[in-house]
Parts: structure tokens; sequence; C-alpha cells
């Protein structure tokens, strides 16, 4: 079955009755790591950024904690596996007041970007280290490695333009390198072209709801203006992988209006056009804020916010995308089963 499971990473508790923006990784044992922030809700000062390991083979064990700031919201993170081994952890915490409109001040523009490190596969982390104290940064899409062997990954930034970091020394440190001009965007995802220009598809943060896609033909440091893209994105997140074979598989809500349905979309030219899309949840709420990586077997791994009360994992073969299988049973809200 193209399908191959659906499931819940944890399930709401007293601590975490909330969780969103989640990240995942393959280690080199072949488990996975699901990282997110959670508590009682976004920008709540119990809010901590956890994590879950699955095994090979195995299911999902329990949250355990990676940072919980006395006082402070933990934000987005994201996850990465350097070469040695060790899992990279970079994140924010927000310093500003938590209630109000958004604006100067408030939630997310006043995260700093930290970052913490495990060298037992998530089960212990170091003590934090700042990438910068300035505010504004916040993380969503995982980091990639360019063929130069640099690591690079974007953050939305305050004044509505992404910002990139890269890493010459697999992570140790990050310097601030470029930023994206153009339509008003966030949350860049990125993807090395076979041209070897790095292709950004961001999140929109102006007045049209779609795609953005910019290109960077210098390793990062100059963008060109962000563009709309044929996709309907109704401001919300969205996260590309690079398949083996070449392809991109985009993870995105296309209806610009809702986060409803979650759909995956293929391009076989570095994510200029796109030739099918498929819808991967629907039913009753928000599916929204995935994350997307290709494990070493093949599968790709999708995990997203089921309405800010699960995080779920979905595991499915590339072709699936393009016809073969069943869909997934719609979301008919809290308890409706996730068997397949």
């Amino acid at each position: 079955m193209p399908i191959l499971s659906w499931e819940a990473v944890a399930e709401p508790s007293e601590r975490f009755p909330s969780c969103h923006c989640s990240t995942l990784v393959e280690t080199r044992t072949g488990g996975l790591l699901v990282g997110y922030y959670a508590g009682e809700g976004e920008a709540r000062p119990d809010a901590a950024w956890v994590i879950a390991r699955m095994p090979p083979g195995g299911e999902f064990g329990p949250l355990s904690i990676v940072a919980d700031t006395p006082g402070k919201p933990e934000g987005n993170g994201i996850l990465y596996e350097n070469e040695s081994g060790r899992i990279l952890v970079i994140y924010g915490t927000m310093h500003g007041k938590l209630d109000g409109p958004y604006g100067p001040g408030v939630r997310w523009v006043t995260c700093d970007l930290r970052m913490c490190h495990s060298d037992d596969g998530g089960s212990s982390w170091s003590d934090i280290e700042f990438l910068t104290r300035d505010l504004g940064h916040v993380p969503h899409s995982k980091p990639i490695r360019l063929s130069s062997g640099d690591l690079i990954f974007g953050t939305e930034f305050m004044d509505g333009h992404s910002r990139m970091w890269r890493s010459s020394d697999d992570g140790a440190t990050w310097n601030l390198v470029g930023a994206v001009p153009g339509e008003p965007n966030q949350h860049p995802s990125l993807i090395e072209a076979a041209d070897g220009r790095i292709v950004a598809l961001l999140r929109p943060s102006g007045r049209h709801p779609n795609v953005l896609r910019s290109v960077s033909a210098d390793g990062g440091r100059t963008w060109s203006p962000a563009e709309v893209t044929e996709l309907g994105c109704p401001h919300a997140a969205l996260d590309a992988v690079k398949l083996v074979d070449g392809r991109v598989v985009l993870a995105f809500n296309r209806d610009p209006s809702q986060r409803n349905p979650l759909s995956l979309a293929i391009s076989d030219d570095d994510g200029e056009t796109w030739y099918t899309t498929r819808d991967l949840m629907t039913g009753e709420g928000r599916f929204h804020y995935p994350a997307i990586i290709q494990s070493r077997d093949g599968l790709l791994h999708v995990s997203f916010t089921n309405n800010r009360r699960t995080i779920d994992h979905v595991a499915l073969t590339p072709d699936w995308i393009e016809g073969t299988g069943d869909d997934l049973p719609a979301w008919t809200g809290e308890g409706a089963t996730r068997a397949l």
C-alpha cells in the first residue's frame, strides 16, 4: 500500500494539551526524530520544545523536553543530523509580551535564535548557544547540504524578507549571508537545483495568497526578487524535499483561503512548474505547517499539525502522489481513527 502509516506522534496530555510546527529528521541508525513546541498554546509561557523518537521498525516513544525557558515560550525549531552524527536543534525563544494584536513587541518578532546539540541520538542535549541575540528570526524548514558541503537554512524575519544562514563547519557555527527581496516572504524551504543554484520556495506574507519562489546563483548570498507562482497558499508554512531521482516534492495547503486540505505536489524542473498535486489530508479542521523528508529507503515522511491537538506522521511512497493507492480517510474530529 503506497501509504504505509498514519499516526499521532503523541496524544494531548495535561502538560502538553496543544502543539504546533513540527520538524523531522532520519538518524543514521534509521530511526526518526520529530520535534515541535507544545504546551498550553502558541506563545504561552509554558510552551516547551519537545521531541519524540521512533526506532527503526518501532513506534514513537514518549515526549522529552529539549528546551523549556522558565516563563518564556519556545517557538519554531528545526532538526538536522550532521556528518558526525551530531543532531542539531535550532529554535527561537520569545521575549516580548505574549498577548495583544500582532505587531512590534508581540510574539514572533521577539524571538532570538538558539542552538543545542545531541551526541547520543536525542537522549540528552548540550547547553544552549546563540546564533544571534538579535530578535526577529523564526526558523521553519530544515537545513540542506549543498554540493559544496556547506549547510544552509532560512528564517522568517521581522521586516517581511527572509534571511539565509550558512555553515562551512558542519553546523558548528552559522553566518547570516543573505536576504530575499521582492514580494514579502517567510519560512523559506530550500533545494539545490541541477545547475547548482539554490531555489527557495516561500510562504507569502503580503497580499498574494500564493507560494513564492526565489533563486540564488551565489550560494545564498544574493537572491532574485521573490515572485508569485501558480500554487495557492493561504499564508501558511510549507516545506519541500528534493528526491534522490531529482524531482522535488512540496507539502503545502493549496487552498488560498484556508489551511485545508494538506497537499503534495511534484516538480521535475526544480520547482518551476508542478505536474501533479494530490491532497494528503482532508476533513474537519486545519492540517498545516508540514515538514517533509525522504528516508534512505526511499519513503516520504510527512509530519504536520492536526488541529493544534496532535502532530501527525504519515509515511508513503512518492508514487502515491501520482495516483497510486487510496486516499487517507477524511479526518472527522477528535478521536477519529488513524488505522489504515
